[in-house]
């Protein structure tokens, strides 16, 4: 940041010199008889030119070079005030993620999975532009200042007639501005939010889609936020666009009306032609950064609705969890355990339990009685509002509960596969290892099917669209095992598949946790049959 400020406010010194060196070249042309005294003469003896034709070649040639340095120190500035833009970028879209990963979990049930995606991507990019527009607002800022200096030297008076007038569209100009782009953020915000849902939402539910046939209905509400979109990204070009135009129009009418009227009043304007070319120069200069400004500020107002966004979730609490050691020997052991969501009533209410090391347990009950809530609590996902978990005589906390989830293997009833190898899905995010891969895909039993395709290297497809449901479930079972976890939970892994493939599934899982504590989540009876124990959960209580 102090790099770039540095030479920012450098580039506005070259600037200023830049523009201060064309009235003295253009005055010596058209008029060489200045180098006889004065300062001119001054710097044409030190120098030690023999004729004023010389001089001006020289001099003419060093503005030459000066604004070829003027250049590269220009895309230089350019290349790392956006880098450092960018940087500002992947810091805060590397923060929200982290913190979207460490909020309490009953907090990301709250949230659209769309919306944090964009969260994370699109909205963070516009805290980088936004840096950006305030840095390039500090260069316009300095050049602006030092070149304006230059012309109050010029002609003081002249200035502030010009800068009033100025001053006074100005204001106007972005009064107007700040009111519009306001608003139009606030569409570009939530039209953008809508057309992200719109799509996360279809694009995953495509087969009811389909089966529904209400795909006219889901294009009408994209087509609807996208036009409200585009639209308000057009208004707001529009308007960025708007004061340059204006701006220059206004002053230079004036220093041509300034012109005229000399020409008018004294019938001989020779004598105020370097002053003009000079106004000329600096307003040429100045008026693109005025407008810059504006543009930039356009842009900041434009992200104010994404600032609050983003800024509302980096303020999130989130959740400080470690590694210390934890060791299941003998017990989980639940005491007086309660739960509630942030948007609801008790969920668990009371509940004490102990698993044995070992032990094979279902849960049953009827759907919204809390056996998910109360696994959820087992493994550490959700935090018991009252009571504690105790594995042996540890006591599960924030400084441990990392190393207890680790022991835990974990199958849901919908399997998430994204689009890539069984080898990245079983893996999903860990180092990929090529043994531990296969190991775990024929404990799950799918390896003979996968033997005769790619192996670990075959592709599943979007959601696993590339596979049947028992071979995503295997799949799933591998994933859990990847680890080779002490703890395995079944959270109704089988319900949405036909009893034969269910009872194949629950053949292997049986069968590759012999030594492991099996938690089974389920609602029928053949699916728990051989568990040591069945507990049955209502209104969050054991009954």
């Amino acid at each position: 940041m102090i790099l770039v400020l540095v030479m920012t406010i450098g580039f506005s010194l070259v600037e200023t010199i830049g523009i201060s060196a064309i009235m003295p070249f253009i005055s010596i042309v058209s008029n060489p008889q200045l180098l006889e005294a004065g300062f001119y003469k001054t710097a044409f003896d030190f120098l030690g030119f023999s004729s004023p034709e010389k001089f001006i070649i020289v001099f003419g040639i060093s503005i030459i070079i000066f604004y070829l340095f003027r250049g590269a120190y220009s895309i230089m500035l350019a290349y790392i005030t956006k880098r450092y833009s960018v940087a500002i970028y992947t810091h805060f879209s590397k923060k929200l993620f982290k913190i979207n990963l460490s909020v309490p979990y009953k907090v990301y049930a709250q949230k659209n999975s769309a919306e944090l995606m964009r969260s994370i991507g699109r909205e963070t990019d516009e805290i980088g532009k936004v840096t950006f527009h305030l840095l390039n607002i500090c260069s316009e800022i300095f050049t602006i200042l030092m070149v304006y200096a230059v012309i109050v030297y010029l002609n003081w008076k002249m200035t502030i007639i010009i800068t009033g007038i100025l001053l006074i569209f100005v204001i106007i100009i972005l009064s107007y501005l700040a009111k519009v782009n306001a608003i139009q953020g606030k569409i570009s915000f939530t039209s953008g939010r809508n057309m992200n849902r719109a799509l996360k939402e279809s694009l995953g539910n495509l087969k009811y889609v389909k089966l529904k046939g209400n795909e006219d209905e889901i294009l009408k509400t994209y087509n609807n936020a996208l036009e409200k979109n585009s639209k308000s990204e057009m208004v707001t070009y529009v308007m960025g666009a708007m004061p340059k135009s204006i701006l220059e129009s206004l002053g230079f009418s004036f220093l041509i009306a300034v012109v005229v009227f000399i020409v008018w009043l004294y019938k001989d304007a020779s004598m105020v032609i370097p002053i003009i070319s000079m106004y000329a120069l600096a307003l040429y200069r100045i008026l693109p950064s005025i407008h810059r400004m504006l543009l930039e500020i356009n842009g900041i107002l434009f992200s104010e609705e994404t600032i609050k966004n983003v800024y509302d979730s980096l303020s999130q609490p989130v959740e400080e969890e470690g590694f210390d050691p934890v060791n299941f020997i003998s017990a989980i052991r639940l005491e007086n355990i309660c739960f509630n969501y942030m948007t609801g009533g008790e969920v668990i209410s009371g509940v004490s339990l102990e698993i044995r090391k070992g032990e094979k347990i279902a849960i049953t009950g009827e759907s919204g009685g809390g056996k998910s809530t109360l696994v959820d609590i087992i493994t550490g996902i959700h935090k018991p509002v009252l009571g504690k978990v105790y594995i042996d005589d540890t006591l599960i906390a924030d400084d441990n509960i990392r190393s207890w989830r680790k022991k835990i293997g974990y199958i849901p009833q919908s399997i998430y596969l994204f689009d890539g190898t069984v080898a990245e899905n079983v893996s999903f995010g860990s180092t990929p290892d090529d043994e531990k891969i296969i190991t775990a895909l024929k404990k799950a039993n799918i390896w003979d099917f996968l033997s005769h395709k790619d192996g670990i290297h075959t592709k599943v497809g979007d959601g696993g669209i590339q596979l049947s449901g028992g071979q995503q479930q295997r799949i799933g079972i591998a994933r859990a095992l990847y680890d080779d976890p002490e703890v395995l939970v079944l959270d109704e892994a089988t319900s949405a598949l036909d009893n034969e493939t269910e009872q194949k599934i629950m053949d292997e899982i049986y069968s590759v946790s012999a030594n492991k504590t099996l938690i089974v989540i389920a609602h029928r009876l053949t699916t728990v049959e051989r568990c040591d124990r069945i507990i049955r959960i209502e209104n969050g209580r054991i009954v």
